[in-house]
């Protein structure tokens, strides 16, 4: 008889092989012995006082918090269902993910009440939700006194319910298996994956909503990694003062929040967090003025990575080039460049598949990425088949744009999107932000892009911000650019900002 692959087993490695590792989260320790044990009464709350069981569904609202991460075990080993809601949604966009027609249960920390910018958004869910009659209850208030009795559960029970960010479309939603989430925590324990080890400590700045926050929870259980949980405060003081005081070694984050806590280390003239030997990014293309910084400021290398949530996140890793490539895709995958003829570096539409990619049960996922697999297998992502723009019937790659205009001195980070032109159908349009102190000069940055690209690339406009507008999940949204930059005016020489 085989034993199925299940949170349980994660659960028992917490307790049985690294008793000794810990999970830190505002203020509280707790040996992954110990969280062992309160995940199950957390489970034992959950089915005697509000009667969940298996097939039932389970929704929170909740920053990374202690009681978050309980539960993300605890549901599924009852054989129930989580969905991690997105707190910086709105309340309409929260009922609407929380399906309130299926929701058994909806759980809200109170930080997420607390908090002055999402607050007001979740009590209107939860108002909503309340009113519609599902339970609501507080994360504090969950555990029982005493343990339960766990069902014994088929691996191909559903744990997670994950939504897609919705960067380029309308959001989309996948249910997850135990056997999925075990198989992607192992395909990350590898060295040349996450690099994960019993000593490091890691702090996952990714919110759990977003696929559980990359699994990094899930591979600490099985390597042995200590957890040390950000909560609510995601400022770039505060992120600092984690990485210090808690001796981060691997810490998690979109490029943006990388970006601004090496600019306010930078400007306090801090030295590099003492142990912190890694970040690992990814989300978007990683410029290479943030894999400076991050080398520059806090002394650390950096692993980008591709993924999606129909592949469970993470899919790769690169170290060596990490504002170039995407890296070599992590064990249990497979993937494919279709419409090429399989010659290393022809482009094509990536398409992967392996036994945790939820995007196709049955073959081949189409990414809608645009790529390359070179002679060593690894990947490089050229840009989303959505965000290509066709200028008098030739391609021009956004993504390619961006990296290069990152490599200007004056530029920390760029977006280039499509503008509707009545000859050439589309042209390209830049949205910059410039480096502290510096004045971008947009003959320079058109001089800078025709060095390297045809002249036909070289954008139309120029438009410099304070910061890129970004999606929930902290991708840059281009959605939101081209409605505001694509067809309004480019900011002139005499507007706060603007190009000279």
């Amino acid at each position: 008889m085989s034993v199925p692959l299940t949170l349980a087993h994660l659960v028992w490695r917490m307790k049985h092989v690294h008793p000794g590792s810990e999970v830190v989260a505002d203020g509280t320790r707790l040996r992954f012995a110990d969280l062992a044990d309160a995940i199950v009464r957390m489970a034992a709350g959950l089915h005697r006082r509000y009667g969940i069981r298996q097939g039932d569904r389970v929704a929170v609202l909740a920053f990374n918090t202690l009681e978050h991460l309980q539960l993300m075990y605890a549901v599924p080993l009852l054989g129930a269902t989580l969905t991690s809601l997105n707190l910086r949604l709105d309340s309409a966009a929260m009922v609407a993910r929380a399906d309130r027609s299926r929701t058994d249960l909806l759980v809200v920390g109170q930080e997420a009440l607390d908090h002055r910018s999402v607050g007001p958004a979740v009590r209107a869910a939860a108002a909503e939700l309340a009113g519609h009659g599902i339970t609501v209850a507080a994360a504090a208030e969950l555990a029982a006194d005493v343990e339960t009795e766990l069902p014994d559960l088929r691996e191909d029970v559903t744990a997670f319910r994950f939504h897609t960010s919705g960067t380029t479309g309308p959001a989309k939603s996948y249910e997850v298996t135990h056997r999925d989430v075990v198989l992607h925590a192992l395909s990350q324990s590898a060295a040349d994956a996450s690099g994960l080890r019993a000593g490091d400590r890691v702090l996952p700045l990714v919110p759990f909503c977003h696929v559980n926050g990359w699994g990094l929870p899930f591979v600490a259980a099985l390597t042995g990694a200590s957890l040390v949980l950000p909560g609510h405060d995601l400022t770039p003081a505060r992120i600092a003062g984690m990485l210090n005081a808690e001796r981060v070694t691997v810490a998690a984050a979109v490029p943006a929040v990388w970006f601004d806590v090496c600019r306010h280390l930078a400007e306090l003239g801090t030295a590099p967090p003492a142990a912190l030997r890694e970040v690992l990014t990814g989300g978007s293309a990683v410029p290479r003025s943030v894999v400076d910084l991050v080398r520059d400021v806090l002394g650390a290398g950096v692993a980008t990575a591709w993924g999606m949530t129909e592949t469970l996140a993470v899919s790769t890793y690169e170290r060596a080039d990490p504002s170039v490539r995407a890296g070599r895709f992590v064990s249990l995958l497979e993937a494919r460049i279709d419409g090429n003829s399989g010659s290393p570096g022809e482009q094509g539409t990536l398409q992967v598949r392996g036994p945790f990619v939820v995007g196709d049960r049955d073959g081949w996922f189409d990414t809608g990425d645009v790529a390359s697999l070179d002679e060593e297998g690894r990947l490089a992502v050229h840009d989303r088949a959505k965000d290509l723009i066709k200028s008098g019937g030739e391609w021009i790659v956004s993504a390619q744009l961006e990296q290069h205009l990152c490599t200007h001195p004056s530029v920390s980070a760029a977006a280039v999107v499509a503008r509707a032109d009545p000859k050439w159908t589309e042209r390209p349009v830049a949205v910059l932000v410039p480096r502290q102190g510096r004045l971008v000069d947009e003959t320079e940055l058109r001089a800078h892009v025709a060095e390297r690209f045809p002249a036909f690339w070289v954008p139309d406009a120029f438009t410099c911000v304070e910061r890129l507008p970004l999606t929930p999940v902290g991708k840059v949204d281009k959605r939101a650019l081209r409605a505001r930059h694509a067809d309004g005016p480019v900011l002139s020489p005499d507007t706060p900002g603007g190009t000279r």
